[in-house]
């Protein structure tokens, strides 16, 4: 781990690259507009004309818009084409089903591939300009929660392809909206300035240390989703898989929160926090810190989906605690895919047993554990921050 401050760039250069993905965004707006405006004929729709308007609208977008208006439209487009965009390809689908075999593996592969393609002009057009930290925060957490999350599934959704097996598992596990998030966030931090995700392991690593957060992430995903026993301390090598439920859905889901909530909190958030606080003496430990409290509060969105209250605030304690050691672990081994694997399955496992997304009643000694757990995963995390800190603070540093 060479340089925490990663590498950064503080102008937005506009070059010849950057005015090819214009060209092909304003190519997708009067595409979009082609096809709202056949639906909208179809089906004898009016109150389409409006969006086929106001997107239209996005062809007057520039990459550096100067006065209050283009600023204006330029900031509506980034919204309203996160929409439009997914919308769009709905509307092409279902006109098109009595015309065009969808359902074909053909067909599939096709509409996979330029579903994971179609937010890149977008990327480029209305995210890369930003060089303000906390607006790029934003925007990631955008693309994270209402791109990712939400629009990807309108192309597919109340379609023929809503019923396809395999559409339907990929969109409703968003695996799919996860896979279009890594190319947005890849995207935008390199055009942000910040290196790709670290994969190689940091020679100066410690391999009794390694050794011993691998048998615990292990252990941890296989207690946390199979711990048996009669008492507390023969559960801790106790374990039941009598009532695991193994499919391909659940370990979708686990992928989804695996990759996307790792780019997001562990690349994002922690690379442009550290770069924020790249003259302070412990950044690593602000930055470490900061990223994992949004970690745990983003899971409040949980109530909105049912989840009752008390087991949301059990939940974000929690993954408050767990993204602190997922930052320890990324730091101080230099490999990325070690938080992600990690965060998979402990996922993955949960819902094999439970058989459900959302946490289920908390009790007083859950609650308890969720506490000694959390105390426990801190106090690894700062002793491995406290390592990074120590190796690396005489040297010139590189993330």
């Amino acid at each position: 781990m060479d340089d925490y401050e990663f590498r950064y760039n503080n102008r937005f250069q506009q070059n010849n690259k950057d005015k090819l993905y214009l060209y092909l965004f304003r190519g997708q707006v009067i595409l979009n507009t082609i096809i709202i405006f056949t639906y909208s004929a179809l089906t004898q729709n009016l109150y389409l004309f409006i969006p086929i308007f106001l997107n239209l609208l996005a062809l007057k977008v520039k990459l550096l818009p100067t006065n209050f208006s283009e600023r204006f439209n330029f900031v509506f487009q980034l919204f309203f084409q996160a929409f439009i965009i997914a919308e769009s390809y709905f509307y092409l689908i279902s006109f098109s089903t009595r015309y065009y075999d969808w359902n074909l593996p053909s067909s599939i592969g096709l509409l996979l591939v330029s579903i994971l393609a179609m937010y890149i002009p977008y990327t480029v057009i209305f995210f890369t300009p930003f060089r303000n930290k906390i607006l790029q925060l934003l925007l990631a957490t955008f693309a994270f929660a209402v791109i990712a999350m939400g629009t990807v599934s309108i192309v597919t959704y109340g379609t023929i392809l809503g019923f396809n097996p395999f559409i339907s598992i990929v969109t409703d596990s968003r695996f799919l909206g996860t896979l279009v998030f890594l190319i947005m966030v890849l995207i935008m931090m390199r055009k942000w300035g910040y290196s790709y995700p670290h994969m190689r392991l940091d020679r100066r690593t410690n391999w009794k240390v390694l050794i011993f957060l691998l048998l615990l992430c292990v252990w941890f995903t296989m207690w946390n989703a199979f711990g048996g026993g009669k008492s507390l301390v023969s559960s801790l090598y106790t374990f039941n898989f009598k009532g695991a439920n193994f499919n391909i859905r659940y370990l979708l889901s686990g992928l989804e929160a695996g990759i996307a909530e790792e780019l997001l909190f562990r690349y994002v958030f922690l690379s442009v926090l550290l770069a924020a606080f790249k003259n302070f003496r412990f950044k690593i430990f602000y930055a470490a810190i900061l990223s994992s409290l949004c970690f745990g509060i983003i899971h409040l969105s949980n109530v909105s989906a049912g989840q009752s209250l008390a087991n949301t605030i059990d939940q974000v304690i929690f993954a408050s605690g767990m993204g602190l050691l997922m930052c320890g672990i990324y730091l101080y081994t230099n490999l990325f895919y070690l938080p992600v694997i990690f965060h998979t399955l402990l996922d993955t496992l949960a819902f094999t047993t439970s058989g459900e997304m959302m946490s289920g009643k908390v009790t007083s000694v859950d609650a308890l554990f969720t506490i000694v757990e959390t105390i426990i995963f801190a106090f690894i995390a700062v002793s491995l921050l406290i390592s990074v800190y120590r190796r690396d603070r005489t040297q010139s540093f590189r993330f």
